[in-house]
């Protein structure tokens, strides 16, 4: 399927039936979220799935949100990394020296440190909305029943 016609077919999923969900979908779909882009390679996001406390979870959601959280059979929460200098190193040590370059390891250790220190508490906010909104993106069009991930017999949502 194209793009264009993904996004065309992309909708809410507002209502659940009792099916439950295989966690190899989950794991899956979360493994298609992250591979959006993000600002710096940063990739400063974090994923919680939850299968039993939805109704605790579902506290924290915002008007309408409350229903679909609570009926879920399975949320997946997305939480961003908000120290980004830390992130930056991280992503260094993890990477190591036999995947970066001198210089890539130098970039990351220290001068996008060096660049997030000087972010207003605005420019952090903005630029982890930016990066969590295309993860986001990403984690709804494999929710998609007209995707191949997700097989009518493993579907676990209806249209409303």
């Amino acid at each position: 399927m194209k793009f264009l016609e993904l996004n065309k077919k992309r909708h809410a999923t507002k209502h659940f039936t009792d099916k439950p969900v295989d966690p190899k979908d989950v794991r899956t779909a979360i493994e298609i979220a992250t591979l959006a882009p993000s600002a710096h390679n940063s990739q400063p996001w974090k994923f919680v799935v939850v299968r039993e406390k939805n109704a605790e979870l579902a506290k924290l959601a915002y008007g309408s949100n409350f229903e679909q959280v609570s009926s879920a059979p399975v949320t997946i929460a997305l939480f961003t990394d908000t120290d980004l200098a830390k992130r930056a190193r991280k992503i260094a040590r993890v990477g190591g020296a036999n995947n970066f370059s001198e210089e890539q390891l130098q970039y990351f250790m220290k001068n996008l440190p060096a660049e997030f220190v000087r972010y207003s508490e605005q420019q952090v906010s903005d630029y982890l909305a930016l990066n969590a909104g295309l993860v986001a993106m990403n984690l709804v069009l494999t929710n998609q029943k007209s995707t191949k991930f997700w097989k009518s017999k493993t579907a676990s949502a209806q249209n409303s």
